[in-house]
């Protein structure tokens, strides 16, 4: 497609999806226009605890807060709780909490509202993908000890459990709030409150909070948010100030927004995880053989300078960095086309091994990601497929439905990141991995005290899912958001979803 016609057709993108057409175009003008990349279409909801995708923490990470944060480091940061330490035997973990907080709808903030949100989110029948890497707490262990103290007591000693609790799924509502309301009306603690959400519509805004607890913020009056999943229809629209936070530059795009002096780039270190994704019990790939083989066919180093432009790093087929002392090699692995191809022979396998691959753009270059992986597999004996899906339907149409398909998962402690998508009982299992012995070993590994010694069990958690599961992880993004001139006080996470709204100021 030509050039000239692509920016056209970014330009409608940009005046129907980013001004989002005339029932949105006076409304939140006056805001601070952040502009997203994933989109949960129908999924939609203001509740934390059914968190599809990047989409919906685009509004619940301005409305709500969680117990404790993390930086980058996956250092433990105040949030709502001030203060925590763990009993002598390891067993309770105690978390004082923030005196003088209320919930947009007024009601006082207390450990109350804590233990139902815990509760609410290990219970089966709230269904929340949190509940397998939350599964260390009982509900009988999170208990209210007074109004401003809350405490969590677990079978065995749980060293990260700070860390732990700090899943994206883990923001505070109100005690007693139904999930019928959740869907589309969010009460939290945080620095902006809901005004405008409707599911499966292009625009959110969000207001200040006057009462935020964090006197002096948010910075700015309001939000408003809005969705393009068009590399060129999201730089259109920073370069021609109608938004002022793009919150996922894809590389593409990078270089011309490189040299526009309106534009500041700002980037995180190893975030988002490019991932291939298969289900290990159907064929090919319910041979182990088959996997390997597939694996040692990429180029990893290849992905991350044609795909990313150097904005990210390789990895080794778990959601560990190899720059992590919790990784289980030093580096990633080379090509291997001959090993491939022999590892296909043992296998059985007559080549070529064919197969479709589901791809959409639904982040940005999961697709060029896709193409890329194909080509580079097929010397080794695999004959790929892309089935080209529209991404705005992705995640609700495809993802978790189809057996062969590309996805991304946001950076996570290793104790989680294990967990999340690979555990047997994993709400997102999208690789249909059934391990009962890495589930223990994954188990023991958190419930390990000494740093040393638990590192070494997430070495062998790692090492097993990337030799013989069903997710290859050959790279990780370096997140880059762009901010338009006169926008400051923003600052990426690696974590995609972990986004904090309460600094940012544009203009005066």
């Amino acid at each position: 497609m030509q050039l000239g016609r692509l920016v056209s057709i970014a330009a409608v993108m940009v005046a129907s999806v980013v001004v989002g057409g005339p029932a949105f175009a006076a409304a939140g003008d006056e805001c601070v226009k952040v502009l997203g990349y994933e989109w949960s279409g129908e999924k939609q909801s203001m509740d934390p605890a059914v968190f599809n995708s990047s989409d919906d923490a685009y509004h619940l990470y301005g409305v709500y807060n969680r117990l404790v944060d993390v930086d980058e480091s996956f250092n433990v940061l105040p949030e709502l709780a001030t203060e925590w330490k763990a009993s002598a035997d390891g067993l309770t973990w105690t978390f004082k909490l923030r005196e003088g907080v209320k919930f947009h709808s007024g009601k006082a903030f207390t450990a109350a509202d804590v233990v139902y949100t815990f509760k609410r989110l290990i219970d089966p029948k709230t269904a929340s993908a949190a509940a397998s890497t939350l599964a260390f707490l009982k509900t009988e262990g999170i208990k209210a000890v007074d109004a401003h103290t809350v405490s969590f007591t677990t079978d065995k000693p749980v060293g990260l459990l700070p860390v732990l609790i700090t899943t994206k799924f883990t923001l505070i509502i109100p005690e007693g709030t139904t999930t019928e309301t959740l869907k589309t009306k969010g009460d939290g603690t945080g620095p902006f409150v809901q005004e405008q959400f409707t599911p499966n519509t292009p625009v959110r805004i969000l207001r200040k909070n006057p009462s935020y607890w964090d006197a002096g913020k948010p910075l700015s009056d309001c939000l408003k948010i809005t969705v393009a999943q068009e590399a060129v229809a999201a730089a259109t629209a920073l370069k021609a100030g109608q938004v002022d936070l793009v919150l996922n530059v894809d590389p593409s795009v990078i270089p011309t927004l490189k040299e526009d002096p309106n534009i500041e780039l700002l980037s995180t270190g190893a975030g988002t995880s490019m991932t291939v994704s298969l289900w290990t019990d159907t064929a090919p790939f319910d041979n182990v053989k088959v996997r390997q083989a597939f694996k040692a066919a990429i180029d990893r180093q290849g992905l991350v300078d044609t795909v990313l432009l150097g904005f990210g790093e390789t990895g080794a087929d778990n959601p560990v960095p190899v720059t992590n002392p919790a990784s289980y090699v030093a580096e990633a692995p080379k090509q291997d086309i001959e090993r491939a191809k022999a590892l296909l022979v043992e296998a059985g396998v007559t080549a070529p091994v064919k197969f479709d691959l589901h791809a959409a753009e639904a982040i940005p270059g999961l697709l060029r990601m896709a193409q890329a992986v194909a080509e580079m597999v097929r010397p080794a004996g695999f004959e790929v497929n892309i089935v080209n899906v529209p991404a705005d339907s992705y995640w609700d149409q495809v993802w978790l439905k189809k057996p062969f398909l590309m996805s991304g998962w946001s950076m996570r402690p290793p104790g989680e990141g294990l967990a999340v998508a690979y555990l047997q009982k994993a709400e997102w299992n999208e690789t249909h991995w059934v391990r009962a012995d890495y589930d223990d070993l994954l188990a023991k590994a958190n419930a390990t005290v000494d740093e040393a010694e638990r590192n070494k069990l997430y070495q062998q958690v790692g090492k097993m899912l990337a030799e013989e599961g069903g997710v290859v992880v050959p790279m990780f993004t370096h997140q880059v958001v762009g901010l338009k001139k006169g926008c400051t006080g923003y600052k990426p996470h690696s974590q995609n979803f972990n986004l904090d709204y309460s600094t940012i100021k544009c203009g005066g």
